[in-house]
């Protein structure tokens, strides 16, 4: 998590610390950019302070959204809306999901699904073996989707290097 996207709020005495992501909230006919504030005792405030498992709820009823549809107004709260056009969204909302959870792990000093591929593609690389190729796969298979090309910390090679281990007799 960037350091300029550390935020944190007040449980009584004690500092929780927080980041955020970007999604929509889908208040009445309009969509409302919003950072999704992840805080690292699993609370996740998107426009009211819920648990993990309600903000999952949230998600899989259309309250917070990472696709709008085409001609949804949009507003960009205090700095101007527009009604979207030739939309393109990047990320499905069971990998929204699974991001936020990630920020949760990472808040709390726990090896995130990233971290954990790149263990097990190093082990991998020093035991190729079938056990460890499906633990590699499914840790791979855990870290979301949007996030995968970067997991190996290579823009040039992305994650082929895993894939082609994972999926090399199926060609996923």
């Amino acid at each position: 998590m960037p350091w300029d996207k550390r935020i944190s709020r007040m449980d009584g005495e004690i500092e929780v610390a927080g980041t955020y992501l970007h999604a929509f909230i889908h208040n009445g006919d309009v969509y409302f950019l919003s950072e999704i504030e992840i805080y690292a005792d699993g609370q996740i405030d998107c426009w009211d302070l819920v648990d993990f498992e309600t903000f999952k709820q949230k998600v899989r009823s259309g309250w917070v959204v990472t696709r709008i549809p085409e001609g949804a107004h949009v507003d960009m709260l205090g700095v101007g809306s527009f009604v979207a056009a030739e939309v393109l969204s990047f990320v499905e909302p069971e990998e929204f999901i699974k991001e936020v959870a990630e920020e949760i792990e990472e808040l709390n000093g726990r090896p995130t699904a990233a971290e954990r591929c790149r263990e097990a593609f190093r082990a991998y690389q020093k035991e190729p073996t079938e056990a460890v190729k499906e633990r590699l796969k499914q840790e791979y298979e855990a870290v979301p989707v949007h996030l995968r090309r970067s997991v190996l910390h290579d823009m040039d090679a992305k994650d082929f290097p895993i894939r082609r281990i994972i999926y090399a007799q199926g060609g996923n």
